[in-house]
């Protein structure tokens, strides 16, 4: 099968800070400090050198996997935005053809302009609400568990339309955070007044989680295509178990990530991993959306097979060249253990990688920071 493409934020992210300078909750003043001070202080006690290193290790790790092709989030705190500055050197100097679509994290579009990267959000600083495990998730209705509790936007619809529209407007694709259903519909509207304003037809814009939807966001998603970066295995983690969405969310806990819906409505969904939320694991995302919690909206086996290759492939501008095995293309795929079509839907989280082939060439870990530098040095050059 295609090698198996990912999303996950490349560096873990930052401990909630316990500083008194904490966010405050209304919109348009979302505070990154918390999250960014612990982290720069943390990661100035890690050489780059290290930084590498762990990073060639964690590359290997994911080859494991099956995955060639990442879609990381980068842009979290670093002093001179290091980690996004060090993937990109390190992409440059790779032995093996492993691919890294960098998503960077900020809402400053002359950063991403001046590195020449053609894509800029994820989380942080394009969230636009919070999580279930803090109640701060935006609602178009209150939490079951606490009546007073919407959650919170963190922008107004008039400071992210202006970002959006700007970084549009320079050809970017653009990525927001939008876990609950009020903030999906503040996507969606924004992408959709952004598209009116200036249509582009392949722009390949999306929305990262859209745990909680509405028919109206859904609609927008299928007639702009609008994708979806979804990470089906956070069903099955013990992170938010239904237990706990169901205390929170009642029964609305039963219509998160309607992936049915969303594919017969002819929406694109990527699959990912939101790593470290959850391990990078293709097959065990493949396994969740087979296997959603509510049965009516499972998808099938080469559904979610074509979630993790071929889609995430085409969210990356890359279906030209891969996320399928077709004359022309590269020959990028995993080999495993079974059939995933031959087994049952439940059997599905035992199948096993055997080895991935990179361009047509089994790929061969282990390789060293002095080749990855030198490679990395030798390619700036050229």
């Amino acid at each position: 099968m295609p090698a198996l493409p990912t999303q996950p934020c490349w560096t873990c992210c930052p401990p909630e800070s316990k500083d008194s300078e904490a966010i405050i909750r209304k919109p348009d003043s979302f505070s990154r400090k918390p999250f960014s001070k612990p982290w720069i202080f943390a990661s100035a006690k890690v050489s780059p050198v290290d930084l590498l290193k762990h990073m060639l290790t964690a590359v290997d790790k994911m080859a494991e996997k099956g995955i060639g092709l990442i879609h990381p989030a980068e842009g979290v705190g670093f002093p001179l935005d290091l980690d996004v500055d060090l993937v990109r050197f390190m992409a440059g100097g790779l032995a093996n053809p492993f691919l890294f679509r960098i998503f960077f994290q900020t809402m400053d579009i002359q950063k991403v302009v001046k590195r020449r990267l053609p894509r800029i959000g994820g989380c942080f600083a394009t969230a636009l609400d919070g999580c279930f495990g803090s109640l701060d998730a935006a609602l178009n209705q209150p939490y079951e568990n606490d009546p007073g509790n919407a959650g919170i936007l963190f922008y107004k619809d008039e400071s992210m339309l202006d970002f959006v529209q700007k970084a549009h407007d320079k050809g970017l694709q653009v990525q927001l955070h939008a876990i609950g259903d009020r903030a999906f519909d503040q996507a969606t509207r924004i992408f959709e007044r952004v598209l009116k304003n200036n249509f582009r037809e392949d722009h390949r814009h999306s929305i990262i989680h859209a745990f909680m939807v509405t028919p109206k966001g859904l609609e927008i998603c299928a007639r702009y295509h609008i994708g979806i970066a979804a990470q089906p295995s956070l069903l099955h983690q013990n992170l938010e178990p239904l237990s706990y969405l169901r205390e929170i969310l009642g029964n609305r806990a039963l219509g998160m990530c309607p992936f049915r819906t969303m594919l017969d409505m002819g929406i694109h969904i990527s699959g990912g991993s939101d790593a470290p939320v959850s391990l990078p694991d293709p097959i065990l995302g493949i396994h969740s959306a087979c296997n959603h919690f509510n049965e009516s909206e499972s998808v099938s086996v080469m559904e979610a097979i074509r979630m993790f290759t071929w889609e995430t492939a085409w969210a990356g501008f890359d279906d030209k060249t891969r996320g399928s095995l077709e004359p022309g293309k590269k020959a990028d795929m995993a080999v495993l253990n079974k059939n995933p079509l031959d087994l049952k839907k439940e059997a599905l989280s035992g199948l096993k990688v055997e080895s991935l082939y990179l361009e047509g060439t089994p790929y061969k870990k282990g390789q060293g920071l002095g080749n990855l530098l030198w490679k990395a040095l030798f390619n700036r050059r050229r």
